[in-house]
């Protein structure tokens, strides 16, 4: 018999049914599984488990689908989310006091914290005279004086408040009311048996989406001790089908503790279906530690396709890993076992046992019984994942060919130690270090030239003093070996006196080049330095971003140190059309979270580069270059210690600016009839969430058929259609969020709680509350971009690709790596012609987010997406340097847009950008004018080149010129206090002009009039600017 452990390595309304699930004992679910009379379709729909009767203790639990007493996002009180519905015989209404005792079987830690709200629910006014006589976890007694001749009642038992908004502190504060002190006295004496008593009927809910049936009604103690009771070694097992995941960590649900033992799980599965099922573990009363689960008795092309989520899985990097699971005593942890069975599968019973064995409290076994039907799953059951049928994306290995590239890039070419790629080339020097690194992009950043500019004044090295002096590193031979069309890698150790170096080089398609350097001692060494010193030719370093400092013109001296407030690991120097960014890090990082959470994970402080605060980077002019040196300072390196010295560096540009696609691709950021996108000259609609068919944060899963109907009409129309899905935040929607929070902190954020009511009735305890998108009471927690999270995000845009046929993202802030970028970028233009992909952020360089420019943040996604927005909070008053390298783009191939206040129109011309179609901004007017003198079919020349052929002579007036066939449209803008009369130098030979030329003011609806233009003489009006249009007598 084989053997196999894991831990060791729109739906049809047709349902089959199964008896009610059962458990005690051993094991776990049961049921009766009915054979199919006859054929079954092709495909039909998954099994559902049956429903768990509702009536419990003879209450009825339902929703009660009431109006919120508090809307989503106001500030405010709430009754809250639950209530029990009493009622009172005839008699009892006139009597002086009723009690009741309220059967409620919480989960919430502290139940009698929390208020209890008594009201009338025929005036809907609360009683005032109410005691409390206790507050349990099981139940609790309630006794009030009737106000009316009413005979129902609403008790409700979570009462809370908030702030409101997007981000909202909700609390459960003291509510009760004040009862008359002579009546509350008569009240709390009496005895139950002289008192009134009303009857509980229903438990209720606001809402479906708020309920706790059935898996957060509590087993009361004495039930949950039986449930224990005779358990092998103390702890217990008990299987529980897909479609209601576990919910609490530390009770067990009522229908757990009822009905009879049962000796196993039976389910139904039909061909090529991702399967899942949980085994809720059971500590007891003491912990159960390093659980291995095992398959066994299942036929051999069965064995090797079961995995366990919570114990092994594939990471974000496509590598195998396996995870340790303990059990605290007193908790329940939930594992998740899944396969996806063979698509040949015979029809008839599938048979195996699950084992669950822990380190020191013995093993036990789950029979598993399921029965394959004669029909096969759609897309494998991912259309319905209520079911738990997308788990199977945790480790989901989709968008890592490695010989998949994007356009406009090229494989990576290896001649010898010269390494080329689009636009840019690396020659290696004997250490593995790059010699030279040049760029072949033109100062117009939209054409790749036959002329080099190089980057590098000198090689890199990496300089080791010791005892005052360089260290000579005699390095061995190296072959670069192209290991795909869109990565080579290379290796070489280098020798030294008591020290020996390793470097791993590797370079990728789209210009990241990265180095995990080694440096070992092979004796006791006092280190003086270990530095790398990057010298820049004065041209690739005239602009700057990061270390502390807003984006501009690089100032002469710059001296930096770490700090972990701080999330500042490097910088990017550059020119317009060459540049490096570089990272600094060590095997231990781990990408920090961003926008607003910094400080919550901030960056791990790299152990060589930091060196206990003695690191840090110096730049300097000297000799005829830049100087970039990044040292560590002083140490001991005792005899095998070993450090890494990871750098990473990104080529600028990345790739040709295309102006034409650029101008020719308008977005509308709003969800608007498609008609309206076309109404307003939009060529692209962004759908965020918090909408009809996008509603729910990062989880655009929901109201896929009209999501589709309105793709599908917009592509009739030619309108491509791009959703809001990222990640970040996940909404509490997500269907697998229970499963996901079994995984523990694997891929949810760990956290304070708070947040959201829902939230802390939900989940309690150990998550990071987020967003809430108040509109459609959407609220979210935050979760990992590194994590396997990803691989599930990446198979969920290629579904959206193929089933909804999504043109693009519209990415929001992103807290995923690069790696996942290129995933991303790939698995969308393996489904899809055309990808628009554009990035969003709000300006990060803030204390809550350590001061980081949002362009160095984000560089490392730039090559992959189309367009950016960056966004709010950006100084749009801020000179020309701070817009080059703070918003436009330009130095790293891309283009972008406004946001912040609608833009500045004049000065974002100047870069190519223009608002969007947001809110209330409008940008029709300027687009009209662009559309009429076709600036589509122009070619941009910049202020910022040597030959700009039209100029102003200031620095405070600048111009970019837009030049096609006998005509020319000059932006001007203007950082001026004062109106200023500028004179124009027009090449008119440059701009194919003859020497007679005419000049005017186009018509700008509500920015400027139509008017004649002396080029000689141009009134530019104070921080403004204006649009000319020169063309030939």
């Amino acid at each position: 018999m084989r053997h196999s452990s894991c831990c060791a390595g729109r739906r049809p309304t047709e349902r089959s049914v199964l008896r009610t699930v059962q458990v005690l004992g051993t094991v776990l679910v049961v049921g009766t599984l009915a054979a199919c009379a006859e054929r079954a379709p092709e495909t039909v729909a998954l099994f559902r488990a049956p429903p768990v009767a509702n009536t419990v203790d003879g209450v009825v639990f339902e929703s009660g689908n009431w109006e919120p007493h508090l809307a989503a996002g106001e500030e405010g009180v709430s009754w809250g989310n639950h209530r029990a519905v009493v009622e009172l015989d005839a008699e009892a209404t006139g009597a002086d006091v009723v009690a009741v005792t309220i059967p409620w079987r919480r989960r919430d830690h502290a139940p009698v914290a929390k208020s209890v709200v008594v009201v009338d629910a025929a005036s809907g006014t609360q009683v005032d005279n109410t005691v409390i006589v206790h507050v349990e976890s099981e139940s609790g007694e309630v006794r009030f004086q009737p106000t009316t001749a009413s005979t129902e009642y609403h008790v409700y038992y979570m009462p809370w408040q908030s702030t409101g908004g997007y981000y909202p502190v909700v609390t459960y504060p003291d509510l009760a009311s004040t009862p008359d002190a002579a009546w509350a006295t008569r009240a709390r004496g009496a005895s139950d048996a002289d008192l009134a008593s009303g009857r509980v009927t229903q438990i209720q809910s606001v809402n479906d989406f708020h309920s706790f049936f059935p898996m957060e009604i509590s087993a009361t103690a004495a039930e949950t001790a039986a449930f224990m009771d005779g358990a092998l070694n103390g702890w217990r097992l008990f299987a529980e089908h897909r479609d209601r995941p576990v919910r609490m960590r530390h009770r067990i649900p009522q229908h757990w503790a009822s009905g009879e033992p049962s000796a196993g799980f039976e389910s139904r599965v039909l061909k090529d279906e991702a399967f899942t099922f949980q085994v809720a573990v059971i500590s007891g009363g003491s912990d159960l530690n390093a659980l291995d689960v095992s398959f066994s008795g299942f036929p051999d092309t069965w064995l090797d396709l079961w995995t366990c989520y919570n114990c092994e899985g594939v990471d974000e990097n496509g590598t195998r890993f396996t995870k340790t699971v303990d059990v605290p005593a007193g908790e329940v942890q939930a594992l998740w076992l899944g396969l996806r069975t063979p698509e040949n599968a015979e029809p008839g019973l599938i048979q195996g046992s699950v084992t669950i064995a822990s380190a020191e409290r013995g093993s036990q076994t789950v029979p598993v019984t399921l029965e394959v039907l004669d029909a096969r799953a759609h897309n494998g059951g991912a259309d319905e994942p209520d079911l738990m049928t997308r788990l199977a994306w945790l480790d989901s290995e989709v968008g890592t060919d490695a010989d998949f590239i994007i356009d406009p890039f090229e494989p990576v070419g290896v001649e010898g130690k010269s390494l080329s790629i689009l636009g840019r080339r690396v020659v290696l020097g004997a250490s593995g270090l790059p010699e030279a690194i040049e760029s072949f992009f033109t100062p117009t950043v939209t054409e790749i030239s036959a002329d080099t500019s190089p980057i590098l004044a000198a090689p890199v090295r990496f300089e080791v003093s010791t005892d005052g002096e360089v260290q000579a590193f005699q390095p061995e031979d190296f072959t670069v070996r192209h290991v795909s069309s869109g990565r080579a890698e290379w290796e070489t150790t280098s020798e030294a006196d008591g020290l020996s170096m390793t470097v791993e080089g590797a370079l990728e398609y789209d210009g990241m080049l990265e180095y995990r350097v080694s440096i070992s001692a092979t004796s006791d060494t006092d280190v003086d330095d270990i530095a790398l010193p990057v010298h820049f030719v004065p041209e690739a370093a005239e602009y700057m971003l990061g270390l502390g400092r807003t984006g501009g013109a690089r100032p002469p001296t710059i001296d930096w140190t770490w700090a972990v407030e701080n999330h500042q690991e490097g910088v990017w120097l550059g020119g317009m059309n060459r540049g490096l960014q570089y990272v600094l890090r060590d095997d231990d990082y781990v990408r920090p979270l961003n926008t607003n959470f910094y400080r919550n994970q901030p960056l791990r402080m790299p152990a060589s580069w930091f060196n206990d605060g003695r690191g840090g980077i110096s730049i300097r002019e000297r000799e005829g270059a830049v100087v970039a040196r990044n040292f560590s300072g002083p140490r001991h390196m005792a005899a095998g210690d070993t450090l890494r010295f990871n750098v990473r560096f990104l080529i600028t540009p990345f790739k040709p600016i295309d102006t034409n696609e650029h101008f020719e691709t308008r977005f509308v950021h709003q969800y608007v009839p498609v008609d309206s996108v076309i109404e307003w000259g939009g060529t692209v609609v962004n759908i965020h969430h918090a909408n009809e068919i996008n509603p729910y944060i990062n989880y655009p899963f929901f109201a896929l058929d009209e999501q589709a109907a309105y793709i599908e009409e917009a592509h009739e129309k030619g309108i491509k259609v791009k959703l809001y899905n990222t990640i970040r935040e996940l909404t509490y929607r997500a269907h697998e969020l229970f499963a996901l929070r079994s995984l523990g902190d694997e891929v949810m954020n760990d956290g304070e709680g708070g947040g959201h009511s829902w939230m802390q009735e939900h989940l309690e305890e150990d998550y990071h509350s987020a967003w809430h998108a108040w509109r459609v009471d959407d609220a979210a927690m935050l979760n990992k971009g590194t994590s396997r999270w990803t691989n599930y995000y990446i198979a969920g845009l290629e579904w959206l690709a193929e089933n909804q046929h999504i043109d693009g993202l519209y990415l929001d802030d992103i807290a995923f790596s690069r790696a996942t970028m290129k995933r991303l970028v790939t698995v969308l233009h393996e489904h899809r012609d055309e990808v628009v992909i554009d990035l969003h952020s709000a300006n990060q360089f803030n204390v809550r987010d350590g001061f980081i420019n949002s362009g160095m943040l984000y560089m490392e996604h730039f090559p992959f997406i189309s367009r950016l927005w960056f966004g709010e909070y950006f100084d749009y008053d801020q000179g020309p340097e701070y817009w080059m390298t703070e918003v436009a783009g330009l130095p790293f191939g891309l283009m972008g847009e406004m946001l912040q206040d609608g833009g500045h129109p004049y000065r974002g011309l100047l870069y190519g950008m223009t608002a969007r179609k947001y809110g209330n901004v409008d940008p029709r007017p300027v687009w009209t004018m662009m559309n009429d003198f076709g600036i589509s079919e122009s070619e941009m020349l910049g202020y910022w080149l040597d030959d700009a052929p039209v100029r102003t002579g200031r620095d405070d007036v600048l111009a970019t010129t837009y030049r096609r066939d006998g005509r020319v449209l000059i932006a001007l803008a203007s950082w001026s206090d004062t109106d200023e009369v500028v004179d124009l130098t027009v090449d008119v030979d440059a701009l194919g002009l003859a020497a007679g030329v005419s000049a005017g003011a186009p018509e700008v609806s509500g920015l400027q009039a139509a008017h004649e233009v002396d080029l000689a003489a141009v009134t530019v009006p104070a921080g403004q600017g204006l649009f000319v249009l020169v063309s030939a007598r």
